[in-house]
């Protein structure tokens, strides 16, 4: 399934295209203000983004510029959606990384028509697959496929949901609230050890030096030391 970062802070495009979204069978996040969009952005990565302009805390601008500076989401495509209809704001967006513009209010077809096309150009689904390396793990999102040396690992979508940050984030602490968050999109209760026992499998599987718990903090993914 295709994943869709739509950012977008006024509620009644957004919840109109949100639902529309999803009813094309598009993945989508939802982020309402820029600190969430780049909150989003930290902890998951996209094939297609949709961007508002006049956001909330950050400009829609700024979160362009902190997308086209991540490596991870270079090839992303990026629409901005913004009632912006200057030449000089096309302009603007265009030069700093976006794919395409188009002016709100959109037609919907239109806005399905663009997308495709530029999730067509992406790299997302080129030969040059996007990965995250950390040692000799090398995770593939778009193929959801995690090899060690060379050696697929087969895991569970839970597992998966969990070590992916932590693949993009290396050294980066991850607490247990903020795992469980990304489990909630599972609509199933989350247990008081539902962290630990999905961490234990991943040890299992991975080796228990490699996910290290810091304690009263969380879980982190440590870069191995040179020799």
């Amino acid at each position: 399934m295709l994943k869709v970062l739509f950012i977008e802070d006024d509620l009644m495009i957004g919840k109109t295209t949100f639902q529309l979204l999803q009813h094309e069978k598009y993945h989508v996040d939802w982020a309402k203000t820029g600190l969430e969009a780049l909150d989003y952005l930290f902890n998951d990565v996209y094939h297609l983004i949709l961007l508002d302009l006049g956001l909330p805390e950050i400009e829609g601008m700024d979160i362009l510029k902190h997308i086209r500076k991540k490596a991870e989401f270079n090839k992303t495509g990026v629409i901005i959606l913004s009632a912006r209809d200057q030449i000089k704001d096309k302009v603007l967006g265009l030069k700093i990384g976006a794919d395409d513009y188009l002016v709100k209010p959109f037609d919907f077809d239109e806005l399905l028509a663009r997308m495709e096309v530029v999730i067509r150009r992406s790299s997302a689904y080129s030969d040059q697959e996007i990965s995250f390396s950390v040692g000799d793990l090398e995770m593939f999102p778009s193929t959801h496929r995690l090899l060690d040396a060379g050696k697929l690992v087969v895991l569970s979508n839970k597992e998966w949901t969990i070590l992916e940050p932590m693949m993009m984030y290396p050294n980066q602490i991850f607490s247990r609230e903020s795992l469980e968050q990304k489990l909630y999109d599972w609509n199933d209760d989350i247990q008081s050890n539902t962290i630990e026992v999905h961490i234990h499998n991943l040890r299992a599987k991975l080796g228990k030096s490699r996910i290290r718990t810091v304690r009263g903090l969380g879980y982190c993914l440590d870069t191995p030391k040179p020799n």
